[in-house]
């Protein structure tokens, strides 16, 4: 049969292969049974029956040539007669009726035809020590040749099977669990695999391999020309940032140098961040033990000249009960303010509410809001069902995905109501 994936899941074609192959050995069990029984009732329902009736209507012919003749004496057919209208000993007790039928005779049941003409009464019995021997010979023989033969073919059909799609399942499954954060430190996983000959499963083969090669080296090419350039704007917004802070140390502080100070801050940490997600790695971002209200209100406060030109109000509901715990900062803030831009940017309400939790934090507006697919009350934001329409052509909510991700944390849209039963 065909072999299961690795993680213990039979793959859909192994699956039908093996519904296929169960579905073959059942059907032939139960021609065994359909077979076997239709044999016995052919030749006990149905030919013993006439072959007696014939014994029958024979010895009478032989009666009428000949009135001593003797009753049939074979290996498989024996006789008792009788002229008195009481049966002998054996059978005085017994009702016996014209015609074929079983009767307890001489220990056993057996078939019998009874007959009765001109005052002479004959029981012919049939010896059935044979008659299992002739279903052995004549049904069940035959059926188990039968039966041989179908299996000899399952099994070579089943070998020609695994050697033309077992290959095509382990490439399928080879495929599927390619490990594409860490493919660059890996070899193909298609080198190992035996395609038994098959052409059609070798060229598959090939072109995966030349697909992954390519594929490879563009994912590298990717996070290289991504680090590279974190890597060399890091010094122009440094030197910027310097500049901005001698300004302020020598001007005081002004409106437009506290923006372009924070739009600088705002660089770094998008610098950071895509330098993150370009290493697939956090291990290098600092990490600090400190509270997610902190940020919630760093965050505010910045975002504040935003909300009062939106005629937003943010209102943070701040957890009584809430514990330092260790966050990458730089990250923390790239994921809450993105959502939170967003909630100032396309919200159409007068209101955002943040709630903080003890593992969960929930940004709610008063605006319009989302229709989820399937009137569902939760929905991952990378559900393939949800289907959003966006304004922007930024790459906040794709960071925000790809950051979530690395970090194990999940986004995800809930139902207004749903929200306010949950935070009553």
């Amino acid at each position: 049969m065909i072999r299961t994936r690795n993680d213990g899941k039979a793959h859909p074609l192994a699956q039908m292969f093996n519904r296929y192959y169960w579905l073959q050995i059942g059907l032939i069990a139960l021609s065994i049974v359909v077979g076997l029984a239709c044999s016995a009732w052919v030749i006990k329902g149905s030919l013993l029956k006439t072959a007696l009736e014939q014994e029958m209507e024979h010895y009478w012919l032989r009666i009428e040539r000949n009135p001593n003749a003797d009753l049939p004496d074979t290996k498989n057919l024996y006789g008792y007669r009788w002229n008195t209208q009481v049966a002998p000993q054996p059978f005085k007790d017994m009702h016996l009726e014209s015609g074929v039928h079983r009767i307890f005779v001489d220990g056993k049941e057996r078939m019998t035809v009874y007959g009765e003409r001109n005052g002479q009464h004959v029981l012919l019995v049939f010896g059935e020590s044979n008659v299992n021997k002739l279903v052995w010979l004549f049904g069940l023989a035959p059926l188990m040749f039968s039966l041989s033969v179908l299996y000899s073919f399952l099994w070579w059909s089943n070998r020609r099977a695994r050697r033309y799609f077992s290959p095509i399942t382990r490439l399928a499954n080879a495929l599927e669990n390619i490990d594409w954060a860490h493919q660059d430190t890996q070899a193909s996983p298609f080198k190992d695999i035996n395609t038994n000959g098959n052409m059609e499963a070798e060229y598959l083969k090939q072109a995966l391999e030349k697909y992954h090669q390519v594929l490879s080296e563009f994912i590298r090419r990717e996070r290289e020309f991504t680090g590279d350039v974190s890597h060399e704007l890091r010094t122009p917004l440094t030197i910027l940032k310097g500049n901005v802070q001698l300004c302020q140390t020598k001007y005081g502080e002004d409106k437009s140098l506290t923006r372009l100070h924070n739009t600088i801050e705002d660089m770094q940490l998008l610098v950071d961040t895509l330098l993150a997600i370009a290493r697939n790695t956090v291990k290098n971002l600092p990490s600090e033990k400190n509270l997610v209200s902190e940020i919630v209100r760093d965050l505010v406060e910045s975002l504040e000249g935003v909300s009062v030109s939106k005629g937003i109000h943010i209102h943070i509901h701040p957890d009584s009960a809430e514990q330092p715990r260790w966050l990458y900062p730089s990250m923390t803030k790239m994921v809450l303010g993105n959502i939170l831009r967003n909630a100032l940017n396309y919200s159409q309400g007068s209101q955002i509410d943040i709630i903080q939790q003890k593992n969960s934090l929930i940004i709610a507006d008063n605006g319009i809001g989302i229709s989820l697919p399937n009137d569902m009350k939760v929905q991952e934001l990378s559900d393939s069902q949800l289907s959003l329409k966006a304004k922007g052509h930024g790459i906040g909510l794709q960071l925000v995905q790809k950051l979530c991700k690395q970090l194990g944390w999940r986004v995800e849209l809930f139902d207004r109501g749903f929200v306010a039963q949950s935070c009553s």
